[in-house]
């Protein structure tokens, strides 16, 4: 199988190597049954010598399953929940991305241009909306850019936009220009080419159920890095985001809908190598990098105000992972020994953890900003620091909180002799606080180890129920593979089952022109197979024959004859094996006479396949006699 996939992949300019191994298998073993090959090997000798089996081998790999609006609830929960809302919040004139990877024959992408269209209409805008649509086969973009599909692809398709977006040919229907001029369709390779970005919405729908989960974590996060703040993925049914649920936030979870939360993660993003085609060209130049003579003064004052001033923060998720660090945030954070951790409360230093779980509790909960004091140990001396939690919007940054970290002031040498002074009468006094803070501290020490083994039990809980929800999906991906694999032979068993239907109305109108010539015809007409049976006879035979529906397939031995020929079956072996035409006159129990001829039954290869007997009446051996 490796050699296989190995020859796709140098000969043919297809790596397989990500795909799900059940599937490569499948298809596989499929064209070498449909070729009638025996062996593995035997079909690897089959792929170096046909290269038309190469391109069809890949075709199948790629299984191409599409159709217009395809799970119509789930468009309708699209247009609903994120493309209408999409064009309310943006203004007349503005600029509309979409991409769908994987876009076979492009009837997906056309969907989303129609719903654009129509939901703009109805909102009384305009918008430069760009439809980019992308594929690894050629073949597909071909018929995607020509823009024509048969009559039986236009079944998710109503009347009316059926009526507006497409002009009806000789059994088929091409894709008007207005339509045609917002989809650009390009040849990408999804897991080797660099993805677009800026995007407001990616339909990366039923591509992740053919992949390995590697494979399908990277397509994810590429995603996520190729759409703006708040824009949308739209997946397959059992497809799901997987480990990468913090970079996105569900909008419908039945119809696999989500919106991108969270700053850009380059670290979970493998950039592929750029190439010149990867992203037809848009006219957009890249904004540029560097600070110019045109960058505003005010940004650039800020920036340095925030490095100056801004104290040491951090931007966490709503489970607690760091997302991005900001100032000398190392004295009041470290990674623990061991593995690398972005979990805030790990790396918290002595003293930090619990008011930093309350205040973000409490931020959470009331949604304000939440400020506490701690005191973060420092050998065996500690010092204060104030800790403010504050939440921020969700169209900021997803709902991720902002914790800063602000050192409390030091105390003047004069209040530190006023303390000591005032101290100096009270050690009583100091005794009895320093044995009550010892208790309370040991009472918190053991709630924190117990919530902290609750904690551990939990997490137990969610990994068992995390790998059972995997395997599930697991399973789940396998049933719409073969689903999708299914529907893929339906169609073709269809293609077959019309061109076979055609094929037998012609024969049927053969049949019936010539049942009709040879009833119309006085000559009696008698096929013989190459036993002599009986394999078809005009209607005429019957006078010399009593032949009923029933006996084809008999020998013409069997049956008596209303004629006296003696040489009947000795001349039939004579023509079978000469290849000669033979004739004989022959005088019917009612004294009239026939020219029997007799010739071999020659198919369209020249095969001989029996022998052909006439009896045509002979008015002129009549009369000589």
């Amino acid at each position: 199988m490796e050699q296989v996939l190995e020859f796709l992949r140098t000969r043919a300019g297809h790596d397989f190597g990500s795909y799900k191994r059940s599937t490569q298998h499948r298809r596989i073993y499929r064209r070498q049954g449909l070729r009638n090959i025996e062996t593995l090997g035997e079909y690897i000798d089959e792929l170096r010598t046909n290269p038309e089996e190469v391109q069809t081998l890949v075709a199948d790999l790629m299984i191409n399953v599409t159709g217009f609006f395809r799970d119509a609830e789930a468009w309708q929960v699209l247009a609903a929940q994120v493309i209408k809302p999409l064009i309310a919040e943006r203004e007349n004139g503005a600029s509309i991305r979409v991409w769908v990877p994987a876009c076979s024959t492009g009837e997906e992408a056309c969907s989303i241009a129609m719903l654009a269209i129509e939901l703009a209409e109805a909102a009384g805008k305009r918008f430069d909306l760009k439809v980019f649509a992308t594929d690894a086969q050629e073949a597909n973009l071909r018929k995607a850019r020509d823009g024509v599909y048969p009559a039986a692809a236009m079944t998710g398709l109503s009347a009316e936009r059926l009526r507006r977006y497409f002009e009806k040919l000789d059994g088929s229907y091409q894709v008007t220009k207005e339509l045609r001029d917002m989809v650009v369709f390009a040849r990408q390779n999804l897991l080797r080419d660099p993805p677009f970005s800026r995007l407001d919405l990616v339909s990366c729908r039923n591509v992740l159920i053919y992949l390995e989960p590697d494979a399908q974590q990277r397509i994810i996060a590429l995603c996520h890095f190729s759409l703006t703040q708040g824009g949308h993925l739209f997946l397959g049914n059992a497809e799901t985001v997987g480990r990468h649920d913090d970079l996105f936030e569900t909008v419908s979870k039945k119809w696999r809908i989500y919106r991108r939360v969270g700053p850009t993660r380059h670290d979970l993003v493998d950039y592929p190598r750029p190439r010149a085609s990867a992203e037809p060209t848009t006219g957009e130049k890249p904004p540029s990098l560097l600070p110019g003579p045109t960058a505003p003064v005010a940004e650039m004052a800020r920036r340095a105000l925030l490095e100056r001033f801004a104290p040491a923060s951090v931007l966490v998720d709503l489970k607690g992972r760091v997302l991005y660090f900001h100032g000398a945030t190392r004295d009041y954070l470290e990674q623990p020994s061991g593995e690398p951790t972005r979990d805030l409360l790990t790396m918290a230093r002595d003293g930090l953890a619990l008011k930093l779980r309350v205040a973000i509790r409490e931020a959470m909960k009331d949604n304000r900003d939440v400020t506490v004091t701690a005191r973060v140990q420092e050998g065996k001396s500690s010092r204060s620091v104030a800790i403010t939690v504050m939440p921020l919007p969700t169209s900021s940054a997803g709902g991720n909180l902002l914790v800063s970290f602000i050192p409390a002031p030091k105390a003047s040498k004069q209040v530190k002799a006023s303390m000591r002074e005032d101290a100096g009468g009270g050690s009583s006094g100091e005794r009895a606080l320093q044995e009550e803070l010892t208790t309370t501290r040991a009472e918190l020490r053991n709630t924190i180890e117990h919530l902290e083994t609750a904690n551990e039990e939990l997490k137990a809980s969610n990994e068992e129920a995390t790998s059972m929800n995997e395997e599930l999906q697991s399973t789940n991906e396998e049933l719409e593979t073969s689903k999708e694999e299914l529907q893929s032979f339906n169609e073709e068993l269809n293609t077959v089952n019309n061109q076979l239907q055609h094929k037998i109305g012609e024969l049927e109108a053969a049949t019936n022109d010539l049942n009709n010539l040879l009833a119309g015809s006085e000559t009696a007409t008698l096929f013989l197979d190459d036993k002599f049976r009986i394999k078809w006879f005009a209607p005429a035979t019957k006078e010399l024959f009593d032949f009923v529906s029933s006996d084809i397939g008999r020998p013409i031995a069997h049956f008596a004859r209303k004629f006296s020929d003696a040489n009947l079956l000795p001349d039939a072996e004579t023509v079978l094996k000469k290849l000669i035409t033979i004739d004989a006159e022959v005088q019917s129990d009612d004294s009239r006479w026939y020219l029997r001829r007799m010739l071999p039954y020659r198919t369209r290869d020249n095969h001989i396949a029996g022998v052909v007997v006439t009896f045509s009446d002979n008015h002129g051996a009549e009369a000589r006699r």
